[in-house]
C-alpha cells in the first residue's frame, strides 16, 4: 500500500479518538445533554481538518461527531436527530475550511491568518449552529423562546475550542522542538506555577462570588505569548482554559454562571491568540530586516571590491606591459645569440604566459565595467581544450586527475574565451580543493569538465563534475550567495563571480549533488548554459 494511503487511513482512528477524548473530557455543564459545553475542543479539531482538508474532512468530521454522540451521550435523542444535526455541522465546517484555506496560510504565518480565522470560524459557527439549534428545537429538545440563549451558548463554545485549538493543529507540526535543559525546564514550571497561582485566587479560599481576581490569568498568558510568539501563545491557551475547566468542575461553579464565564474564556483566548500573532509578525519583520541589511552590506563590499579590481587592473597594466617588453627582448637576444633550445623554449612559454595575463586583465577591465563586448564564435572543445591545459598545475598540486567530456557536433557558442576560461577554471578549483588533502582522501580523486547540448534549445551545456564528498546542506543553501565560504582562507566569491560571467552572456548556473548526474552518492555536478552564436535573446536562432 503507498505511503500516502497508507497514511490517509492511519489518519481516520487517530482523529476519531482524539475527538472523543477531547468530547468527553470537555462534557460538562451541558445544555440538555447535547454538545453545547462551555468549552467545545473538539470544534477546534474540526476547523483545523477542515481547512487542511476542505470538504473531503467532512465525513470524517460527520463520523467523529455520531461516534461520540454514541460513546460520550448514548444518543440522548431520537436516531435521526443527531444525524441530520450532524450532518449540517460537518458541511458547514467543511464549506467553512475550504473558504478559509483560500484566504489563510495554514501555517498562519501573519496576523491577517489569525483575524481571517477568527472571524471567518465565528460567522460559520453562527451559521451552522442556527441550523444545529433548529434541528434540535424542532425535535422538542428546546422551547422556542429558548433559542437565542442556548445558540449563545453553542457559538461562545464552539467559538473558544477553535480559538484555543485550531492554531495548535494548523502550526502543530512546524513548531520547533524544545532541545531539553533545565532553565527551559525551570521557565515551564515558573509559567505553570504563575498560572497555578491566578487560577488559585479566583477558585481557593480568597475568591469571592464576582471573580474579580480572572483577569490575573492574563499576566501568565501575555508573558508567555510576549516571550515566544504565536506557538507559545498557543500552548498558554490551551493550558489556561484546561486549569480553568479543571477548576470550574472542581469547585462546582453554577451551571447558570457559565455564559458569564464563556465570555471570559473566550476573551482570553482572542486575546492571547491576536498577541502571539503580533509578536510572530514583529520578529519575522525584524529578521527580514536584518536578512536586508547584511544583503545590503554584501552589496557595498561588491562594489567595493569591483572598485578595487578596477583600479588593481589599471595599476597591474603598466608594469605587466614592462614584463612583456623584456620577455620579447630576452627571446630575441636569446635567438640573436645563439642560446640553448631549452632557454629559448622557456622565454617562449614566459612571453605566450605575459600575453595571456595581459588579455586576463584586459578582460577583467571590461568586465568590471560591464562594457558591451564583441563575443566572436568560440569553439567549445577549444576552450575545454584550453582549460585543460591551463589547469594542469592544479591537478599537479591537488594530486586529480582532469579530464574532458566533449561532444564534438556542438555548435560554436559566443562568449569572452578568456572570461569563460576563468569560470570554468574556478569551478575545476573548487571542485579540487572540496577533495581535501590527498593524504587524507585517498581514493579516486576525478575531475570531469564536460560540454553538451543543453535542454533549452540554442544553449550548450558546460559543466564540471567531481568525485569529492558532496554539498554540505548549509552550504547548498548559501551556494552562490557571496562572502559564504567553508574555506579557512575563502573570501566566498568564487561562484558568485562564475554566476556574474555566466548570466552576462545570457546564461544560468545550477549546481546538484552526485558525481554521475542523478542526484545521488557523493560528488558535485556544477553546470552553466552559453547560447551558441548568432543566437537570438532566448537562444533561437536568429
Amino acid at each position: 500500500m503507498p505511503q500516502t494511503v497508507r497514511s490517509r487511513w492511519m489518519l481516520v482512528p487517530a482523529y476519531l479518538a482524539a475527538h472523543v477524548f477531547l468530547d468527553w473530557i470537555s462534557f460538562i455543564h451541558a445544555v440538555s445533554s447535547i454538545n453545547i459545553t462551555p468549552w467545545n475542543p473538539p470544534a477546534g479539531l474540526m476547523m483545523g481538518l477542515s481547512v487542511l482538508l476542505g470538504l473531503q474532512a467532512a465525513p470524517l468530521v460527520w463520523l467523529g461527531l455520531t461516534a461520540a454522540d454514541f460513546v460520550v451521550r448514548d444518543m440522548p435523542v431520537s436516531l435521526w436527530t443527531p444525524l441530520l444535526a450532524n450532518g449540517v455541522v460537518a458541511a458547514g465546517y467543511g464549506v467553512a475550511g475550504r473558504l478559509l484555506r483560500r484566504g489563510i496560510d495554514p501555517g498562519l504565518s501573519r496576523l491577517r491568518d489569525i483575524v481571517l480565522l477568527l472571524g471567518g470560524s465565528a460567522a460559520a459557527v453562527l451559521a451552522i449552529g442556527l441550523c444545529f439549534i433548529a434541528i434540535h428545537t424542532a425535535a422538542g429538545l428546546f422551547a422556542w423562546r429558548h433559542f437565542a440563549e442556548v445558540l449563545l451558548h453553542y457559538w461562545t463554545g464552539e467559538v473558544i475550542g477553535i480559538a484555543v485549538l485550531t492554531p495548535m493543529v494548523l502550526i502543530g507540526g512546524r513548531m520547533p522542538a524544545l532541545p531539553w535543559s533545565w532553565s527551559g525546564a525551570a521557565e515551564i514550571l515558573g509559567w505553570g506555577a504563575l498560572i497555578g497561582f491566578a487560577l488559585w485566587l479566583d477558585f481557593g479560599p480568597l475568591a469571592s462570588s464576582q471573580y474579580e481576581h480572572f483577569y490575573l490569568l492574563f499576566l501568565p498568558a501575555i508573558g508567555i505569548a510576549v516571550r515566544h510568539g504565536l506557538g507559545g501563545a498557543v500552548l498558554a491557551s490551551a493550558a489556561t482554559q484546561a486549569g480553568l475547566i479543571a477548576a470550574i468542575q472542581a469547585t462546582g461553579v453554577d451551571t447558570e454562571r457559565m455564559a458569564h464565564f464563556q465570555l471570559l474564556m473566550l476573551t482570553l483566548a482572542v486575546t492571547i491568540l491576536l498577541l502571539g500573532a503580533v509578536v510572530s509578525e514583529r520578529r519575522r519583520a525584524e529578521d527580514r530586516l536584518r536578512v536586508r541589511q547584511s544583503d545590503l552590506a554584501h552589496a557595498s563590499r561588491l562594489i567595493e571590491a569591483g572598485e578595487m579590481a578596477a583600479a588593481l587592473a589599471h595599476e597591474l597594466n603598466q608594469p605587466l606591459a614592462a614584463t612583456m617588453g623584456y620577455a620579447r627582448a630576452a627571446r630575441k637576444v636569446a635567438r640573436l645569440e645563439g642560446a640553448s633550445p631549452r632557454l629559448a623554449e622557456i622565454l617562449d612559454k614566459t612571453v605566450t604566459q605575459a600575453e595571456r595575463a595581459d588579455r586576463v586583465i584586459r578582460s577583467l577591465r571590461d568586465f568590471v565595467r560591464k562594457g558591451a563586448r564583441d563575443r566572436s564564435p568560440l569553439p567549445v572543445a577549444t576552450l575545454v581544450a584550453d582549460c585543460l591545459t591551463l589547469a594542469g598545475p592544479l591537478a599537479s598540486r591537488h594530486a586529480v586527475e582532469i579530464a574532458a567530456e566533449v561532444d564534438p557536433a556542438l555548435p560554436p557558442i559566443a562568449g569572452d574565451a578568456i572570461q569563460l576560461q576563468q569560470a570554468i577554471l574556478n569551478l575545476v578549483r573548487n571542485a579540487a580543493e572540496a577533495m581535501g588533502d590527498p593524504q587524507a582522501h585517498p581514493a579516486r580523486r576525478r575531475i570531469v569538465i564536460f560540454a553538451c547540448a543543453a535542454a533549452q534549445p540554442g544553449f550548450v551545456a558546460i559543466g564540471v563534475r567531481d568525485t569529492g564528498p558532496g554539498l554540505a546542506e548549509m552550504v547548498e543553501r548559501n551556494l552562490f550567495a557571496p562572502f559564504v565560504t567553508t574555506k579557512p582562507t575563502g573570501m566566498g566569491l568564487g561562484l558568485s563571480i562564475v554566476r556574474t560571467i555566466v548570466e552576462s552572456h545570457g546564461g544560468s548556473l545550477s549546481a546538484k549533488r552526485g558525481a554521475d548526474g542523478s542526484g545521488g552518492g557523493e560528488g558535485t555536478v556544477f553546470q552553466f548554459t552559453i547560447p551558441v552564436h548568432a543566437a537570438g535573446k532566448d537562444g533561437e536562432p536568429a
